[in-house]
C-alpha cells in the first residue's frame, strides 16, 4: 500500500485507497505524490465524444485501493464528462509491449490496455485515503484537537504528465477536530507517539471541475479512523463524519 504524507502547512505521507464502490480491476498503484497546502482523442480511429458526467453514489458499499496517478486522470475526465487523451495513453503503453511484435499488433494491444483500465476505474467515487492525522495542541475553544490532515486550505495532489489534479475535502470543517476532554488531551500528549498517529479517511467523490492544465475533484469525508502506531498505548477510534 502506497503511503504519501499531508499537512496543511508542509508535506506528509499519504497512501491512496479508493472505491467505486465495487472492486477495481486496474494495475497496481504507484507513488501519488506529496500533499499540499492551498492556495483527445481515443485509441480507435474513429474520435469519441465526451463522456457525460456521472452523478456521485448515493452511499459506498465497499471500497478499492491502489490508485495510480493515470487511475485518478481517469476519475477526473469521467467526472467531468472531459475527452480523455486516449491516444496519448496508448502511445505512452507500447513503452511496455514486447519489441518483437508487429506496430499493427502492438497498437492494438496498447489500445486495448488503455480501454480496460478505463472501463475498470471511470466509475469509482469511494475512496480510502491512509495518512498521518498531524495532531495539533488542544484547543479548548473547539473542545479537542484539531487534525492537520482536515485542514481548510490542504489537498491531495495527483500528476499525470503535466495535469495536476487537487483532491480537496468539501466537509473538511466537520472532521478536523478530534472532540475529548482537555485531561483526555492532556494524557494523550504525554504518549511521545501522538505524532505518528494514522489516518484513515474514507471519502466520496462528488464533484470534479478543470481549471488550468488540470483541475480538482471534491470530496465529502464520511468517516475515519485514528490509528496509533505499534508502540502507542492510545486506543485506536473509529469516527463517522456528517456531509
Amino acid at each position: 500500500m502506497r503511503r504519501i504524507f499531508l499537512t496543511s502547512a508542509a508535506a506528509l505521507c499519504i497512501t491512496l485507497t479508493t472505491s467505486g464502490c465495487g472492486d477495481k480491476q486496474a494495475a497496481g498503484g504507484t507513488d501519488a505524490g506529496t500533499a499540499t497546502s492551498a492556495s483527445s482523442q481515443p485509441v480507435t480511429a474513429a474520435a469519441q465524444p465526451a463522456q457525460p458526467a456521472a452523478a456521485p453514489p448515493a452511499k459506498c458499499d465497499s471500497y478499492t485501493d491502489d490508485l495510480t496517478d493515470r487511475d485518478w486522470a481517469i476519475i477526473y475526465y469521467a467526472m467531468t464528462g472531459l475527452a480523455p487523451p486516449r491516444e496519448k495513453w496508448a502511445d505512452e503503453a507500447l513503452s511496455g509491449l514486447d519489441r518483437g511484435l508487429g506496430a499493427e499488433e502492438a497498437w492494438k494491444r496498447a489500445n486495448a490496455q488503455v480501454d480496460t483500465q478505463w472501463n475498470a476505474i471511470k466509475d469509482i467515487r469511494c475512496v480510502t485515503l491512509r495518512t498521518r492525522a498531524d495532531p495539533k495542541d488542544y484547543d479548548p475553544g473547539l473542545g479537542g484537537i484539531p487534525l492537520g490532515a482536515f485542514a481548510p486550505d490542504a489537498f491531495y495532489p495527483f500528476r499525470d504528465g503535466a495535469m495536476q489534479i487537487a483532491l480537496k475535502f468539501r466537509n473538511a470543517d466537520k472532521a478536523r477536530v478530534w472532540k475529548m476532554s482537555a485531561d483526555k488531551a492532556a494524557a494523550l500528549k504525554a504518549d511521545s507517539w501522538l505524532g505518528n498517529l494514522g489516518l484513515v479517511i474514507r471519502a466520496r467523490l462528488v464533484a470534479s471541475r478543470p481549471s488550468g492544465n488540470g483541475g480538482t475533484i471534491e470530496a465529502e469525508v464520511v468517516g475515519f479512523d485514528l490509528e496509533p502506531s505499534e508502540y502507542s498505548r492510545i486506543a485506536r477510534e473509529t469516527v463517522t463524519v456528517q456531509p
